[in-house]
């Protein structure tokens, strides 16, 4: 598995954590529930994209393999 495109931002990441902590001693505002939950999709929206990049990789390599097969023949 190759890496993100954007490496996983670590004060992003403590934030949340942060944020989910206040929730479980249940001090987090609802400004700070909505932050958190933006926090949330943006983490995952760099995973899904690095997935998606991954695949597209993937499909291009197995592409370059049959051009090259292909012109062998």
């Amino acid at each position: 598995m190759t890496e993100s495109p954007r490496p996983r931002d670590p004060a992003v990441e403590r934030e949340l954590a942060s944020l989910q902590e206040q929730e479980r001693e249940g001090h987090r505002t609802p400004k700070e529930q909505r932050r958190a939950e933006q926090l949330q999709r943006r983490l995952q929206s760099d995973v899904e994209r690095a997935e998606a990049r991954e695949l597209f990789d993937s499909d291009r390599v197995g592409n370059q393999r049959d051009d090259r097969a292909r012109h062998r023949r």
